[in-house]
């Protein structure tokens, strides 16, 4: 199967979902006209990240009114989206979340399971609001779709190399990664959106935020990657698609699933996986093992 994935490299509007959702409706729409069958765009991107304590306010359920309208905007279309907000759960637990939706309606859901707190209580572009404001999701599904199965990540997912890979074993065909990284994070987010293509020999869509946002400033750079190259025999390659640095850009390119079952032989990683090493693992983490 073949899917033409589309990147909205957006610059959003602090606190102004309108405006915002008008943004979304217009790059779909263009999108839709180069072909694209997925419209990515960034991690909280419906609201900014800069809200604040508004994000209790700005928070919507999901599905809600945001999901809804996005949900007609591909229904008219005939496309799939999946885009970054702030998500109302129980009354006063908030979620940063990424939404998936077709042509259907409302696909699934992913909430940000590793939430950022460095920095946390400075001022600046390195102020990461998460730990503040949001809970942590706990669950990691994949979703089917008519362009296959997805697996998403917000933002500092991307850094655990476990959460890819787990999404990796459960199927998904392809995997999208939101995020809304200032420019300093560029040297960090630019080798590590590779590294988890390459690591799982899969397709990666990679869409983050552009341009000015108070005194954030954020680098874009999106990107999509494939599973790997035959004829060079390197994973995560090649770069199928990139939008510019620093400014709002949309791009397309499109994705070849068989690509990844050609390629896996090569490069067989997902053969060559100890399973014991994750049962060490696990314990690690809980502190039992010297």
């Amino acid at each position: 199967m073949k899917v033409t994935v589309g990147l909205a490299q957006i610059q959003t509007t602090t606190l102004d979902k309108s405006a915002n959702l008008k943004k979304f409706d217009d790059f779909i729409e263009r999108a839709a006209a180069m072909g694209a069958q997925l419209v990515v765009f960034p991690e909280l991107a419906l609201t900014g990240y800069a809200c604040g304590d508004a994000f209790f306010d700005m928070a919507e359920n999901i599905p809600g009114p945001s999901t809804n309208h996005i949900c007609e905007t591909a229904r008219k279309l005939g496309l799939h989206a999946i885009w970054g907000m702030p998500e109302r759960g129980l009354p006063g637990v908030l979620y940063n979340s990424a939404v998936l939706v077709g042509p259907e309606g409302h696909i699934g859901t992913w909430r940000k399971h590793t939430l950022p707190g460095h920095a946390t209580d400075h001022g600046g572009a390195g102020a990461f609001p998460d730990r503040r404001f949001f809970r942590g999701g706990k669950r990691s599904p994949v979703f089917d779709t008519a362009i296959g199965r997805i697996g998403m990540m917000v933002c500092y997912d991307i850094f655990f190399p476990e959460i890819a890979r787990l999404l990796t074993l459960k199927g998904a065909h392809l995997l999208v990664g939101i995020s809304g990284s200032p420019v300093f994070e560029r040297p960090i987010f630019e080798p590590l959106v590779l590294a988890r293509a390459m690591e799982n020999t899969i397709p990666f869509a990679y869409c983050n935020l552009a341009g000015a946002e108070g005194e954030i400033n954020y680098w874009g750079g999106s990107r999509l990657i494939g599973p790997g190259d035959l004829a060079t025999k390197v994973p995560g390659s090649p770069i199928i698609c990139q939008a510019a640095y620093d400014v709002e850009d949309l791009v397309c390119g499109e994705v070849d699933y068989e690509q990844t079952h050609r390629f896996r032989p090569v490069f067989p990683v997902l053969r060559d996986l100890r399973a014991e090493m994750y049962t060490q693992l696990e314990a690690a983490v809980e502190g039992e093992m010297d």
